[in-house]
This record gives structure tokens, C-alpha cells and sequence, in this order.
């Protein structure tokens, strides 16, 4: 990246010389309007890419980020400057084939108008996604509940927010899908207490006291992390064949990859707890 930058600080330089020692070869860049439209993409987006490439590193340095770590205002600003540099481009074609922007708009008006209700939804993602990306409600890396999803956010792109939830599979949720739901950030709440809820069939039970003594023994490896006097396990409800618990316990820090860890430790024990009830008993004979 600190070559190309200066790859491209040289490429302006160059220009800015040509423009104050009034080189004849811009005037013949000028005299073709296809040469000279290409020209101001080309320092447009070099003008751009050098500007944001400013601001992100001025920006990360700031907040302590890594070189190759991105936050929700990082995001954010690019994908302001992929509008940005669109419309440019697309004014700058139009200008080569020497097309009136504001003549060919008003002649298309209502072909506009139904293209614009037909990108509607694209438009509103993209919008609220600017919007997303510069509010506080969450950022990259909190640990947060979407509807009835929870994970991490990982990335919030021109459409969608990059979303790992617990099981660690990549989902992709739409802004607006975000912007009409329910956001809670656990990140912010600073929670530290964890519930796991399953349900198993009244002959898959046993002692809900061993039970519970088996899944506080399977999370030994984790026990430096965990408040030993959190551990309990609790009946939530209970029908003719089934019953609903629910495992909680503490961390000592704010983690939400240990927590994935000992989710998924405590899920794989309830499955062993199943396996050995159903496991038919050697006959003695």
C-alpha cells in the first residue's frame, strides 16, 4: 500500500508540473473530449483513493487499530467514496459522448422514476448502511443480537452486515433487516453471565443433580475462567414427555470466543448425557 500511494502522489505531481509549465500536450488532451474525460477520472480517483487512504491511516493511528484492521467508520467511509467515485465516473462518461447529465436526465424522467422504484430496496440498503456504519449502535467485533440471531459483526458492506453467529457459520443480513429490528448489544451491556436452554425427553433425564455435576465437570478445562459459584442448572418447563433447562454460569471477563468455546463444550456434553442414557445396558448373565 506505501508504494502505490506514493505510486500515485507521483502520478500528481507529474500533472501538477505539466499544469504550471503550461504543457501544449494538455491543451491537445483538452481538444478531444474522450482524452479529456479520462483524464479527470483518472485524477479523480487517484485524488480519492490518495484521500482515503490518508484518512485511514491518520484515523487508525487515532484509535490504535492494526494496519490491517477495519472498524464500522472505516466501512463506512468507503462505501460513501464507492457512491462518491460512482456517480463520477458516470458523469465523467457522459460528459466524453458530450451528453448533457441534466437534459438526458429530465428527457428520462419517468424512466427514472421506474428504475428508481425498482432499485428501491438496493437504494434504502445502501442508504441505511451509510448510516449504519457512523452510528453508535454497534461496531466491528461487538457481540450482538439481531432478531432472534446472536454473533458477532464482522463486516458492514454496501448491502449487508457480514454477521458470525454462534455456531461460527457466516450469515448475511440485510441493512434494512437490521434497521427494523430489535438491536441488542451485549458488547455494550458488559454481560458476563451465560444461559444455555435445551430440551430433553423425561427418559433422557436421569438426576438433574448428576446432570447438572456432569456438565460442571466437563467444563473443568475452563474453570479458571468461570466464577465457581455461578454453575446452575434450572428447570424452565416440564410437559408430559419432555422438559426444558437451562445451564448458566459466569466468566470473569467479557469474552465472547470463550463463551462460543464452552457453548459449544456444554452442547457436545448434553449430546454424550443422551448417548450414554440410550446406550443399552450390558446383560449379566
Amino acid at each position: 500500500m506505501f508504494f502505490k500511494l506514493l505510486f500515485e502522489l507521483a502520478i500528481l505531481l507529474a500533472y501538477l508540473y505539466l499544469v504550471l509549465q503550461s504543457d501544449p500536450r494538455l491543451d491537445e488532451i483538452k481538444d478531444s473530449s474522450i482524452l479529456d474525460s479520462a483524464v479527470n477520472i483518472i485524477l479523480f480517483l487517484i485524488v480519492a483513493d490518495v484521500s482515503i487512504s490518508l484518512f485511514k491511516y491518520i484515523y487508525s493511528r487515532r484509535i490504535g487499530l492494526s494496519r490491517h484492521e477495519k472498524d464500522s467508520v472505516i466501512f463506512g467511509v468507503e462505501n460513501l467514496a464507492k457512491l462518491l467515485i460512482g456517480l463520477a465516473v458516470v458523469i465523467s462518461v457522459f460528459g466524453a459522448f458530450g451528453i448533457d447529465l441534466k437534459s438526458l436526465l429530465t428527457s428520462l424522467s419517468i424512466v427514472a422514476a421506474a428504475l428508481a422504484i425498482i432499485a428501491k430496496d438496493f437504494i434504502n440498503d445502501y442508504l441505511i448502511g451509510i448510516y449504519l456504519s457512523f452510528t453508535k449502535d454497534f461496531q466491528i467485533g461487538d457481540y450482538v443480537k439481531i432478531g432472534d440471531s446472536k454473533g458477532t459483526i464482522v463486516e458492514i458492506g454496501m448491502q449487508k452486515v457480514r454477521f458470525q453467529n454462534d455456531d461460527d457459520d457466516i450469515v448475511l443480513i440485510p441493512h434494512s433487516t437490521i434497521y427494523s429490528n430489535e438491536i441488542i448489544n451485549y458488547t455494550r451491556r458488559d454481560i458476563r453471565k451465560a444461559s444455555i436452554g435445551f430440551q430433553l425427553a423425561l427418559d433422557k433425564v436421569g438426576s438433574l443433580e448428576a446432570f447438572e455435576g456432569e456438565l460442571i465437570e466437563s467444563l473443568k478445562g475452563f474453570e479458571e475462567y468461570i466464577e465457581s459459584e455461578s454453575y446452575k442448572l434450572s428447570v424452565i418447563a416440564i410437559t408430559k414427555d419432555s422438559i426444558d433447562l437451562k445451564f448458566q454460569y459466569q466468566i470473569k471477563k467479557v469474552d465472547y470466543e470463550l463463551q462460543r468455546k464452552i457453548r459449544r463444550k456444554t452442547i457436545r456434553e448434553v449430546f454424550n448425557h443422551i448417548s450414554r442414557l440410550s446406550s443399552p445396558t450390558p446383560s449379566k448373565y
